[in-house]
């Protein structure tokens, strides 16, 4: 099975890869290393493991890098409060235009897992399920919840 991680050289995906390539997948990350690329060197030795240097806001970049692959796991955003209120375009531009971008390059045969944190929830008394109602309260928040 082949596994597109977008944004996998975060905190989540540089996690989350290693399990995948220890079962055997194989494992692409498509990443524009925004925030550095030094957790992926470890992965190099694995003959299942692919990089592709790229931004999910560029629908053409993103269109190559899906080819072939049966999942993917969406976790390229800007991340947290004050990062996106740092630059509130561009969290617009890579967490609500690039999801959309992903789901336009993608076919209807690959399955798309849609990585975000509680944030879509607002404050929360008890722990979230399918029926909590979303209340972003942040621009991160907004914007996961609007992609």
């Amino acid at each position: 099975m082949k596994i597109l991680v977008t944004g996998g050289a975060g905190y989540v995906g540089t996690s989350l890869v290693p399990k995948l390539l220890k079962r055997g997948y194989e494992v692409t990350i498509f990443d524009n290393l925004m925030m550095g690329g030094n957790p992926l060197i470890p992965f190099f030795e694995y003959k299942n493991f692919t990089f592709i240097k790229g931004d999910i806001r560029n629908i053409s970049e993103l269109k190559e890098a899906t080819k072939g692959q049966d999942i993917i796991i969406h976790l390229a955003a800007l991340v947290g409060f004050p990062v996106c209120r740092m630059n509130p375009e561009l969290a617009k531009e890579t967490n609500v235009q690039g999801t959309i971008n992903l789901i336009e390059a993608c076919t209807k045969d690959q399955i798309i897992f849609y990585g975000s944190t509680g944030s879509n929830y607002g404050t929360v008394k008890d722990v979230c399920t399918e029926e909590t109602p979303l209340n972003p309260l942040s621009l991160y928040g907004e914007t996961k919840t609007e992609a």
